[in-house]
């Protein structure tokens, strides 16, 4: 039986406004959104992909700016340094240079600033022993250590505490990305949201720029961009970092700014590696600002590390899931 005039008056109006609907984003220059889930699925499996090494090295240059209440720097800490990965997770690191500036006097610290770290070191260390030995497992968040994942929304496990839209039009570095906006339907300080930069064609991630959906208790701001590059057309490796942070209480307070930078990146897996020995006394070197500690293998003084203006290192300590990502920052 024919449909009234109203209801064939209706299901023409329908199919004009799903015409429409599927011709607004071509007439406005808006290309449709895609299948989110693939979208995810690639990203995800790429990122496990271009992160499957445990063995690198790179030298690092770390900007630590220590700021007053309206981000005018106060005090601004330069560290120049070779850093490798080592079994037990904690990166080994070779300091060759650390400059202080202080009310605009600039003041060589390597020698303090090498020893200040071997204390941290062997602090963290004590205390991840400690707790392992509470738990008995060595727990993935111990000791404030985070692996890339616990930043990353794109498993299935983590999608549903998430909403996510691709943005169009956008560039990096002059050069024309994809964009994915993330914000979470669940707030809480492990729950990251911000922005994820990819290549449209690779689905290489090349920048992060995130905060927590909820702060951390005492932390009234904190924020970190993560820049990335491709190795050898394969290995996603750490580029540059800043992370920023105001915490605290009157009482005592930080409020800095931490910027490093990469350089001399490369992937030792499958290469043959010896560990380290740390010789306390070393002669001095102009190179090294005189009270570098030299690093040795097998009773050999081993290569250097190649210099160069590197950088990126989070100011969180003690990662230690032993994954690329992880001893990295």
């Amino acid at each position: 039986m024919a449909g009234t005039p109203f209801q064939k008056t209706s299901r023409r109006a329908g199919r004009w406004v799903w015409c429409a609907a599927l011709a607004f984003p071509l007439l406005t220059g808006q290309a449709p959104q895609p299948d989110m889930g693939s979208l995810l699925d690639k990203l995800s499996q790429k990122i496990k992909d271009s992160f499957d090494y445990k063995n690198w090295r790179a030298s690092i240059v770390s900007t630590t700016t220590k700021t007053d209440k309206s981000w005018t720097p106060e005090e601004v800490t330069v560290v120049t340094k070779n850093v490798r990965s080592a079994n037990d997770g904690e990166p080994q690191e070779e300091i060759l240079k650390a400059l202080e500036t202080k009310k605009g006097r600039k003041t060589d610290i390597t020698q303090k600033y090498a020893e200040d770290r071997r204390k941290e070191r062997e602090k963290a260390r004590k205390r991840r022993t400690g707790e392992q030995d509470q738990t008995g497992t060595d727990d993935e968040h111990g000791g404030g250590s985070m692996s890339l994942d616990e930043f990353l929304p794109f498993s299935e496990k983590k999608r549903g505490d998430f909403e996510f839209r691709l943005k169009d039009d956008t560039a990096l570095e002059g050069k024309s990305v994809s964009a994915l906006d993330v914000r979470a339907k669940v707030k809480n300080p492990r729950n990251w949201e911000g922005t994820f930069y990819f290549d449209p064609a690779t689905y290489d991630l090349l920048r992060i720029e995130l905060r927590p959906s909820k702060n951390p208790k005492l932390v009234k701001e904190l924020e970190m961009q993560i820049d990335f590059e491709v190795l050898n057309n394969r290995y996603l490796v750490l580029k540059r970092t800043r992370f920023k942070i105001n915490a605290g209480i009157f009482i005592k307070h930080v409020r800095q700014i931490v910027e490093d930078v990469y350089s001399h990146f490369e992937v030792l897996d499958g290469k043959q590696i010896c560990d380290f020995k740390e010789v306390p006394e070393s002669p001095p070197s102009p190179h090294r600002g005189g009270g570098a500690r030299r690093l040795f293998d097998g009773g050999n003084r081993r290569d250097w590390f190649p210099r160069g203006p590197g950088a990126i290192l989070a100011p969180m300590e003690n990662h230690t899931n032993g994954d690329a990502f992880s001893s990295m920052i």
